[in-house]
């Protein structure tokens, strides 16, 4: 893990299960936890959903077999959101009744505002049919603060994070301050959460201000970003997971990746290492 070399080559995904498998291992060394992600978006058919929650069921079953400190995590598109909330809902909760049965655990991730409502309408019903879960909000979202309150008021975890696509919110300085208050209102509701975060700034005052936060608060990095804070923290006794992703279909999430840097620049501001 962390060569130099390969950080250059590849340092925003992994090639495949096997490299994911790997790389996870050696986290889980440091006190790294890791969070896999079988990259896909957006099915064009049912037959493609179905692929793609085969993926994340091979991801499961891995995890389970390996013995790794690791969650998978499932982007609605992929199994098929944007095609139709029953194929969505049936792929979800097939993924979910497999990764019950090898006791791994699973986050919904969450992607453009157009899928936000089928997307969290999907995750609340396999909440009622007492499926566990962590789930993402974001937090550029106005509805944010109403899901993170029906996310307690139903037992399903929360994984807080600004949001990398397009939101109510869109000046920096407005997205950290309802971060702010959300996590807030997440240290009220939750007994334990999940940010993604790589913003020193808001890492440092969520150490400071949210009681008990080392025992309460799990730190999301992704890979290629804030691995020495990372590492540093994990050392340091604090909780923290890598977000995993693998396989060939990289080209979205990249561009991503490469949007935040270039704004980060614009902002004259240096990326976490």
């Amino acid at each position: 893990m962390m060569k130099s070399v390969e950080i250059q080559k590849n340092r925003w995904h992994l090639a495949g299960l096997d490299e994911a498998v790997s790389w996870c291992r050696a986290c889980n060394v440091r006190g790294i936890a890791c969070m896999l992600h079988p990259l896909g978006e957006f099915a064009e058919d049912r037959q493609a959903a179905e692929e793609a929650a085969r993926r994340y069921e091979d991801s499961i079953s891995a995890i389970h077999r390996h013995g790794l400190d690791a969650s998978v995590s499932v982007k609605p598109s992929a199994v098929g959101v944007a095609l139709q909330s029953e194929a969505y809902n049936e792929y979800l909760q097939q993924i979910l009744s497999h990764a019950t049965a090898k006791r791994v655990p699973v986050g919904i991730d969450v992607e453009g505002t157009s899928l936000i409502h089928d997307t969290l309408k999907g995750a609340f019903q396999a909440a009622e049919q007492e499926y566990t879960f962590t789930l993402t909000l974001q937090a550029y979202l106005k509805r944010t603060p109403a899901d993170l309150n029906r996310a307690a008021d139903e037992g399903v975890s929360v994984r807080l994070v600004k949001g990398a696509y397009i939101g109510d919110l869109n000046q920096r300085n407005e997205i950290t301050a309802a971060f702010r208050t959300q996590a807030f209102l997440l240290s009220r509701r939750h007994p334990q959460f999940s940010v993604g975060t790589h913003d020193m700034s808001l890492i440092r005052w969520l150490q400071d201000s949210i009681p008990e936060a080392r025992t309460r608060i799990t730190f999301g990095f992704l890979k290629g970003l804030g691995t020495e804070t990372m590492i540093g923290m994990a050392n340091a006794g604090w909780k923290v997971d890598e977000y995993l992703p693998y396989g060939d279909d990289h080209g979205s999430y990249d561009r991503r990746r490469e949007i935040y840097l270039a704004a980060l620049a614009s902002a004259r501001t240096r990326p976490l290492e």
